[in-house]
């Protein structure tokens, strides 16, 4: 019985098959190496669409049949299906003129660049290294760009100097008391420039909402048009502003790019949320702001600190155990994720078919029990893995052998996702994966990155069922990609870039490439 049943599923596929081969598809792609991030057939040479679905995944000679619109013979070209970014903050900068210094900037550098600047305010990106310089204060800033609002940043993005200027032109005093979920910088009963996490949150989300719809949905192309050259083709984007402001504004970029907006809660927690939620927890090691158990290395006096109070972690928790909208917890050191976890042990729910995330997760490590135990999925960032001599000052060299797991959450069962929170160029991040300067022991394999970048980053969004493979039946998601990413030295992985961007079944990119079109 069971034989037949078995021989009857077999020529059912087939007949399936028979028919599909005989019907058009709009895009046939041939004679490509086709990574498909799907366990059951990893491999493959062809590809058809039809509308905005795949309908066959095969051998070239298989497929090569089907009446198709417009063909494309790839020469045998590395297929990957489109890369989603799971955790990114866009680059808008719509109020300022930025400036970006180069990694062995000095302080001299950066007043220089100040002085020089022609804007009326003024970002200037500093190098980690300059974060504690000494030289580096909100009157140094003052002599250097006595007119001019500026604000010192770092790639953290949880802390900045400003200029007595830029405070002005903030509203903000030195007899202000520090907000919910921030603060500033004092000395000796003054402001000393620093601004810190909702401190400084609030205030830029106040500028960029306050910009015109046309100089933030020029800002969102520019964006787009970056990721799709990558072969990015979902983002889950946690927007300077509030998602209601910058949600409508995609349907005038023109870039078919797939966006997944989620709200960044900086110092309460909202009774009924309206999108997934991010709450940020501590901060992060540059600033000395992630929350530790122990002091830091380099800084005995500290541990950072909390955010959120004990009794908003546990409500955040509780809404959303028995709410709709996906939670997602923001924790750089131990302290948030022993707390997190704490409260939802204490909710006896299915907590697996939340999936909660963890963004970031670094001390996660002692943890693993619980992540595995309430399905969390844990977002990480490999342009993090960069900073080794810093993390090494600040934690202490015994610290690092459990910090910024990834080979080992793998190993765990715990799903993993990649986001960039950082460079925007994938296959920049999948050579730091590969590498982990951080903590090497903890490097993934090529193969285990890209996996992470499509098929567990649709998981992260409960997505997996329609992206993040390529599939019959799956959205028509796929990149074409200059270079062999499993084959090339790890030195030219951050130089490839995408040949042909498919979403939703559309060309959104499309480089010159040696192809063929025919009609129907």
């Amino acid at each position: 019985m069971k034989a037949a049943m078995w021989r009857l599923f077999v020529l059912t596929l087939l007949a399936i098959a028979c028919r599909s081969s005989q019907q058009s598809v709009d895009l046939l792609l041939t004679n490509g190496r086709v990574f498909t991030a799907n366990p059951a057939r990893p491999w493959a040479e062809a590809v058809a669409i039809r509308g905005n679905r795949i309908v066959a995944v095969g051998f070239s000679a298989d497929l090569a049949t089907m009446p198709a619109t417009r063909r494309i013979d790839l020469h045998g070209r590395l297929v990957v299906p489109g890369i989603n970014d799971a955790h990114l903050h866009e680059p808008w900068s719509v109020a300022a003129e930025r400036i970006d210094l180069q990694s062995n900037a000095s302080a001299d550098d950066v007043l220089k660049a100040i002085g020089g600047a022609h804007g009326t305010w003024v970002n200037v990106q500093i190098p980690v290294t300059l974060v504690d310089d000494p030289r580096l204060t909100r009157e140094a800033l003052d002599a250097a760009a006595p007119t001019k609002a500026v604000a010192l940043r770092n790639l953290a993005g949880h802390n900045s100097l400003l200029n007595t200027a830029a405070l002005r032109a903030w509203n903000i005093g030195d007899t202000d008391p520090d907000p919910p979920g921030g603060w500033y910088g004092r000395a000796n009963g003054k402001l000393n420039g620093w601004l810190y996490e909702h401190a400084l949150w609030m205030k830029d989300r106040a500028a960029t909402e306050g910009a015109p719809d046309a100089v933030i949905v020029a800002e969102m192309r520019r964006f787009a048009n970056e990721a799709v050259r990558f072969g990015i083709t979902s983002v889950q984007s946690m927007p300077a502003v509030h998602p209601d402001r910058v949600a409508p504004l995609v349907t005038q970029l023109g870039v078919p790019l797939r966006w997944r907006w989620i709200e960044i809660e900086m110092a309460s927690v909202p009774d009924a949320p309206h999108w997934p939620t991010k709450y940020i927890a501590d901060g992060t090691p540059i600033e000395r702001d992630a929350a530790l158990r122990d002091p830091y290395s380099d800084q005995p006096n500290t541990r950072g600190r909390m955010n959120f109070t004990d009794d908003q972690v546990r409500r955040a928790v509780e809404l959303a155990a028995h709410g709709n909208q996906q939670l997602l917890f923001h924790a750089a050191g131990e302290l948030p994720i022993e707390k997190f976890f704490a409260a939802m042990r204490a909710i006896a729910i299915d907590w697996p078919a939340k999936r909660v995330r963890v963004e970031h997760g670094d001390f996660i490590g002692e943890f693993l029990p619980d992540a595995k135990r309430f399905g969390v999925v844990v977002v990480q960032n490999p342009a993090h893995f960069t900073l080794a001599e810093l993390v090494r000052a600040r934690y202490g060299t015994g610290r690092l052998r459990n910090f910024q797991l990834f080979r080992s959450l793998i190993d765990a069962g715990v799903p993993i996702a990649i986001g960039s929170d950082g460079p925007l160029n994938p296959w920049l991040n999948i050579m730091f994966a590969e590498m982990h300067p951080n903590n090497p022991g903890e490097a993934i394999t090529r193969e285990q990155a890209l996996i992470a970048y499509t098929r567990g980053s649709a998981y992260a969004e409960f997505a997996e069922r329609e992206k993040g493979t390529i599939a019959r039946g799956m959205l028509a998601d796929i990149a074409v990609l200059s270079q062999d990413i499993f084959t090339v030295a790890a030195s030219e992985l951050p130089g490839t870039e995408s040949l042909l961007t498919i979403i939703d079944g559309r060309v959104a990119y499309e480089k010159a490439t040696r192809s063929s079109s025919t009609s129907r």
